[in-house]
């Protein structure tokens, strides 16, 4: 084991390792070993670390779900004012990380292969955050930093229920698509069509929910 590593830049070092096994040789390939292999050090320290393939698996979603969030905020900063723009926004930035970053998409979604970890929650609530935000700002909601629990709800993001159908949608959409494209379900569309279906949908989805939001939906009251 390399005599230079300190506690935390030892995880660190699996984690880089771990981060880009899974990218090169994707799910079937990722072994613990391999990882150590790759981070120079003994064949037990993944698993003193990471206590298992499950919590290393944990601890790469983790960061995919940091990384998604970052280029959420990017494009949506390209984007500007324009509720149209952001929320096409939001959907070539999800596709441009599942296209990138594909096993570490697969397995982000997949609870059978991962814990149950703090550190996995908050990574994915910033992402959902990013989400939610872009839809309160189609609807004209205020913005919030983290969603929060509903007692009534029992778990929720304490949100009247028009702006829960739209913010179920506007997900539904972008991650279906992403994962959909990545799996080559939508082989009968030409490539360069893409970006043209994504605008369309961005702009009629975009209407419909300011147009919710016009006509007197539920507000976000408590």
């Amino acid at each position: 084991m390399r005599s230079t590593y300190h506690h935390g830049d030892l995880a660190v070092a699996l984690l880089d390792a771990g981060d880009e096994l899974l990218k090169e040789r994707g799910l079937p390939g990722f072994t613990l070993r391999e990882c150590a292999r790759r981070a120079g050090v003994s064949h037990a320290a993944p698993k003193h670390h990471f206590g298992g393939v499950r919590g290393l698996l944990t601890a790469i979603a983790a960061r995919g779900f940091e990384r998604l969030t970052r280029e959420l905020r990017l494009r949506l900063e390209q984007a500007g004012d324009d509720l149209h723009s952001q929320f096409l926004a939001t959907s070539t930035a999800y596709y441009a990380f599942a296209q990138r970053y594909s096993e570490h998409f697969r397995i982000m979604f997949r609870g059978d292969l991962l814990d149950d970890s703090d550190d996995l929650k908050s990574a994915a609530l910033e992402t959902f955050t990013v989400l939610t935000n872009v839809i309160r700002r189609q609807r004209g909601e205020p913005e919030r930093d983290a969603p929060y629990l509903d007692e009534d709800a029992g778990r929720g993001i304490g949100s009247g229920k028009q702006v829960l159908d739209d913010i179920l949608i506007g997900w539904c959409h972008i991650h279906g698509y992403a994962h959909l494209r990545l799996e080559g379900q939508f082989f009968m569309i030409n490539e360069n069509q893409h970006h043209e279906m994504l605008d369309t949908a961005a702009k009629r989805l975009s209407d419909l929910m300011q147009r919710d939001d016009e006509s007197g939906g539920e507000t976000d009251e408590r």
